[in-house]
């Protein structure tokens, strides 16, 4: 149970690192006041996300097949 905590938390902590990390860098200087902005937003977030995803997968796939 520990080693699954463990894997949530470095995940968590490794997906939020990651958005503020993108945010500094991209969205430091801009205002977010047009939807056009807030779409790439978006898009680069969840690029981000799935990026994060991939770096955890086998990890987190060994976790799930356990349970079914």
């Amino acid at each position: 149970m520990e080693k699954e905590n463990k894997v949530f938390e470095d995940v968590h902590n490794y997906t939020k690192y990651k958005i503020v990390d993108m945010l500094i860098k991209e969205y430091k200087d801009k205002k977010l006041d047009n939807l056009n902005l807030i779409e790439e937003l978006a898009d680069r977030t969840l690029a981000v996300l799935a990026v994060c995803g991939l770096k955890y997968h086998q990890e987190l796939r060994g976790e799930f097949d356990d349970e079914a």
